[in-house]
């Protein structure tokens, strides 16, 4: 997305027009109140004279409803019919003492009492509601009592009229006025401001390019002509330091190009040959001794009853001598990865297997342990026996991390958001949780690193993870970890899931 910027001229005249239309706006309000006040306060003062006309030819006695009304032939009939001629006249009413009307004359069409339409204790003059009119009413009065009322409704269309001819005219004026002060603002600002800044402009981007040396020439302001001084100044000692750290530069980037390939090279080169000796050494030195307890743990296991408790405890010493083998394997195919023997498997079995192992083994003594498997998840296509060895790992670690005891949470559940190359349509999600003592941020990066380890010396050899880690890879998996100090850690595991 486009990061827009207007130039500085266009800033300058756009803020000048800013002022230009808040001044004219502020003008305008005050202006066209005030002449809308002055028109209707004229306009009321000729209504008050009007209905004060009409009062002071009644008759000196108000007849009251329906005893009597307004004779037609009266003074104040008359020159109601007059005023009535009149098109800003509405309606003009009198109303007895008791608010009924004794006589009215006015625009067909409204109502007799419109000229009463705002309630006014003492008389006056009011603007309806809708703006439209303005409405006059006097008390009428013998002998200190209200006898009567007398209003007069009159409309300001005449009056509207006006102010939006004047407004029309106002803005006219304000346009031309407004275009004039731009054109000439515009050119001012062109001549002593944005062309030198152009010019600034110009020669900056040069140097931005790579042409150190360039050397300009502005007019206008002092403080421009300065600015163009100090720019040239700055232009031509660019160029000599340019010419010293390019040679610096290319002399350094080929050293370092070299050293960091050789030494990339050479730690590859070191882990590999150390696990590829570690691996071969552990499997000359455990494999037989290896294969002789896995002989004679077969022979207790045939020679023992079928369902006795040492037929069982030597059927599991086989097990895990084989998984012992299997992870002697695993060290040697760190060295050499293999193809994993991958296949359909549901992950509630591998994980409920991998608990039911370190349970029976008492690694997870004074550990709560929480299972969240989700009921319906699809199957995943991944070697069954790696991954109970990551899990085992994994589990192993979480109980090393809480020396003193904890909660370790395992949750299984189907992802549709993360896709992994083998599963597009989704991945597995396995989470192993624990309360430990976390792991510190500067450490996240490298817990899978080969020989990396955060145990104490002589409790970890620093290639569980990594081995975890490239296991997870070779079944197109993932694996992530998340830690905080003080609250635990844990690492996710994304599984391809296996097709229909």
């Amino acid at each position: 997305m486009l990061n827009f910027r207007p130039s500085l001229k266009v800033s300058i005249l756009a803020f000048l027009s800013c002022l230009l239309v808040l001044a004219w706006l502020l003008f305008s309000l005050f202006a066209f109140r005030t002449a809308a006040n002055d028109l209707y306060d004229l306009k009321a003062r000729h209504a008050r004279m009007l209905l004060a006309t009409f009062v002071n030819q009644l008759p000196e006695s108000i007849p009251v409803y329906p005893e009597g009304l307004i004779s037609t032939n009266s003074p104040a009939a008359l020159y109601g019919l007059k005023l009535a001629e009149d098109i800003s006249t509405l309606r003009l009413t009198l109303l007895d003492a008791n608010g009924k009307y004794i006589y009215s004359t006015g625009r067909e069409g409204t109502d007799v009492f419109s000229p009463f339409a705002v309630t006014t204790s003492s008389g006056g003059t009011f603007i309806t509601p809708d703006g439209n009119s303005l409405g006059c009413v006097i008390l009428i009065q013998r002998n200190n009592v209200q006898v009567g009322r007398a209003g007069l409704l009159l409309s300001l269309e005449t009056e509207k009229q006006r102010l939006k001819r004047s407004r029309e005219l106002f803005m006219a004026y304000f346009a031309i006025d407004f275009i004039l002060l731009l054109w000439i603002g515009a050119f001012i600002l062109s001549r002593i401001v944005v062309k030198p800044v152009n010019s600034l402009l110009g020669a900056t981007e040069k140097i931005t390019r790579g042409y150190y040396g360039h050397q300009i020439t502005v007019t206008g302001s002092l403080e421009l002509s300065q600015l163009a001084e100090s720019f040239n100044n700055m232009s031509e000692t660019l160029l000599y330091k340019d010419r010293q750290v390019t040679t610096q530069l290319e002399a350094l980037e080929k050293a370092n190009a070299e050293l960091r390939q050789a030494r990339e090279e050479s730690l590859r080169s070191e882990k590999m040959a150390s696990i590829g000796l570690l691996a071969a050494g552990m499997a000359h030195e455990i494999g037989t001794p290896l294969a002789s307890i896995t002989g004679y743990a077969e022979l207790i296991s045939s020679e023992a009853s079928s369902g006795s408790p040492t037929a069982d405890y030597a059927g599991r010493i086989a097990e895990d001598c084989t998984r012992i083998d299997r992870i002697i394997r695993g060290l040697l195919d760190y060295a050499r990865s293999r193809t994993p023997r991958v296949e359909p498997t549901r992950i509630d079995r591998v994980i409920n297997e991998s608990l039911e192992l370190l349970t029976q083994q008492g690694a997870l003594k004074h550990i709560e342990v929480s299972r969240m498997l989700a009921d319906e998840q699809p199957e995943v296509l991944v070697d069954p026996h790696q991954l109970q060895q990551v899990l085992i790992n994994l589990m192993l670690n979480s109980r090393d991390a809480m020396p003193d005891g904890g909660r370790l949470v395992i949750r299984s559940v189907f992802d549709g958001a993360v896709k992994l190359p083998m599963s597009p349509d989704g991945s597995v999600r396995v989470d192993v949780f624990d309360s430990g003592s976390g792991i510190p941020r500067e450490q996240l990066k490298q817990v899978f690193d080969p020989f990396f380890t955060t145990k104490p010396p002589g409790k970890g050899t620093g290639l569980g993870l990594a081995i975890v880690s490239r296991i997870m890879e070779e079944m197109g998996g993932r694996i992530l970890v998340k830690s905080e100090i003080g609250k635990g850690t844990c690492f996710t595991l994304y599984l391809p899931v296996a097709q229909n």
